[in-house]
């Protein structure tokens, strides 16, 4: 019988996979898949949620037409501009969108033809329970800011669960995930130490370089590294001397 391993903190960058080409004509980098007990690598280390891509798509391209069951997913754009094809409905999307893409529904992404390269993140939940949704798009910068949740962190909700019981400003409209929010440090500031007990969470650094505490681990991290945080890990992000903004994702 193959028994699996405590989950533990993750670190690695986008860049460490190699890629692949998939849904079409997407560069894809794989940078944590769901955890295994067939395939024990530390990248295969998420218990809940089933997977974190990035996908690149050259200027004009698109990826294919499909659709997931059971399954929500939501786009990230980190760089670039294009469409996101959500059921029937074509949304524009560029760097800093997040296009939420409810389960058994078709979706495709189109990469503006001016644009040299389009990057997004895909992350994937499974959802388990009965319920519904609809597509929703929107950009931080379109988001009321908000501090005081996380020390001194500014934040932008982005996407929120659909019955969460503490509504904040986010688009409620998840029903696998907990929240997808940005947050940001100018240098010699802190986040708060906090622990989740129901929730893992993914740290994706979109800007700036800084430290995280996880557990008794300190990281260095910068632009494109990813952090994994199971359940019960203390963890603390700090810019302790970025002249710029440290900026991450927070997926819960």
């Amino acid at each position: 019988m193959l028994y699996m391993s405590e989950p533990t903190v993750v670190v690695r960058n986008w860049r460490d996979p190699d890629p692949h080409v998939g849904h079409e004509s997407a560069i894809i980098w794989s940078i944590f898949r769901q955890r295994n007990a067939e395939n024990s690598a530390p990248q295969n280390c998420l218990e809940h949620l089933t997977g974190l891509v990035k996908h690149a798509l050259q200027g004009g391209q698109n990826s294919n037409l499909h659709q997931h069951d059971q399954v929500e997913q939501f786009y990230y754009v980190l760089k670039g501009s294009g469409e996101a094809l959500i059921g029937e409905e074509r949304f524009p999307v560029r760097a800093g969108s997040a296009a939420y893409l409810p389960p058994g529904v078709p979706h495709q992404f189109f990469a503006a033809p001016e644009e040299g390269w389009v990057e997004h993140l895909v992350v994937s939940c499974p959802v388990q329970r009965e319920g519904s949704s609809s597509a929703r798009v929107v950009n931080w910068r379109e988001v009321l800011s908000e501090t005081g949740a996380h020390g001194a962190a500014v934040g932008w909700p982005l996407l929120e669960a659909v019955d969460e019981p503490e509504p904040v400003t986010g688009q409620p409209c998840l029903l696998g995930f907990y929240y997808l929010t940005r947050q940001g440090l100018v240098r010699g500031k802190a986040a708060d130490l906090h622990t989740h007990d129901d929730k893992e969470q993914v740290y994706y650094i979109t800007e700036g370089w800084g430290t995280m505490i996880a557990g008794d681990e300190i990281y260095r991290i910068g632009e494109g590294d990813v952090v994994y945080l199971p359940r019960d890990v203390p963890h603390q992000i700090l810019n302790e001397d970025c002249d710029g903004w440290l900026s991450y994702l927070i997926i819960s």
